[in-house]
């Protein structure tokens, strides 16, 4: 935001007012703390605001009889780095208020947090609430309707992990699509972050695969009734919020 220099100049005829009414002590502590405001990053605006705002404590400091560097708590320098820490350089004159800085940390931290285990067990567990859900419901229907519900009643510990594991491979892959939207970065870069993604979790499958290949015969098999299967899954549905969600949101 391009300074107001008429506004900028009303602002230094108030600072003169008070100037008037410093003492030679008061008056040298202000060109001190003056030079100090102007050699910082904060906008020319701000800048004079600040130096009104101290001429003005500055002021009632010296009718009180306190001395000049009591102003702001007994550590103006330190308050002057403070402020300065509430904006950081943009491109041309414009600067950022801490608003953008926490915002840009804020999608940061969601980007991390869809890459965590937590996450992943989010997904692997609502998978297979899933199954559970849809296998009992198929199996109830098929019982009801006459015929043999025992396809539906029975599933191997493999076949959930690689459920699981699909899941997360799928999901993780989507939102490796979604990542990168920034117009800065180039197409070649965004390119080349998905297919590392897509490859890093394509392994994962074919790691999972082959453990099945291996361990298929030796992963034993979950027999359950259609009605306990739709229990269970309804139960791990409900657990979702207190387990995950409620964790993420805090």
């Amino acid at each position: 935001m391009k300074p107001n220099n008429k506004q900028i100049m009303l602002l230094r005829n108030r600072q003169n007012t008070f100037l008037g009414q410093m003492k030679e002590r008061t008056l040298a502590f202000y060109e001190t703390f003056s030079m100090n405001v102007r050699d910082t990053r904060i906008p020319a605006q701000k800048q004079e605001e600040l130096l009104l705002d101290a001429a003005k404590r500055l002021v009632e400091a010296q009718n009180k009889g306190d001395a000049p560097d009591s102003i702001y708590e007994g550590n103006p320098l330190g308050y002057i780095k403070e402020l300065e820490q509430k904006y950081r350089p943009q491109t041309g004159s414009e600067w950022a208020s801490p608003k953008d800085t926490k915002a840009e940390a804020s999608s940061s931290a969601t980007e991390s947090e869809t890459r965590g285990i937590s996450f992943n067990l989010l997904i692997a567990w609502s998978a297979i609430s899933i199954v559970f859900v849809l296998m009992g419901f198929i199996g109830l229907v098929t019982e009801w309707s006459g015929q043999d519900p025992t396809p539906y009643t029975r599933i191997s510990l493999f076949t959930l992990t690689l459920i699981a594991g699909g899941a997360i491979v799928l999901i993780q892959v989507l939102l490796s699509f979604n990542n990168g939207t920034d117009e800065v970065q180039s197409s070649v870069r965004k390119k080349g972050f998905q297919l590392t993604s897509m490859l890093k979790y394509l392994i994962v499958v074919v790691v999972i695969l082959l453990l099945g290949y291996m361990l298929g015969k030796v992963l034993p098999i979950i027999q359950l009734s259609s009605i306990t299967f739709l229990i269970i899954g309804l139960i791990a549905f409900i657990l979702i919020y207190p387990i995950f969600v409620r964790k993420r949101v805090k």
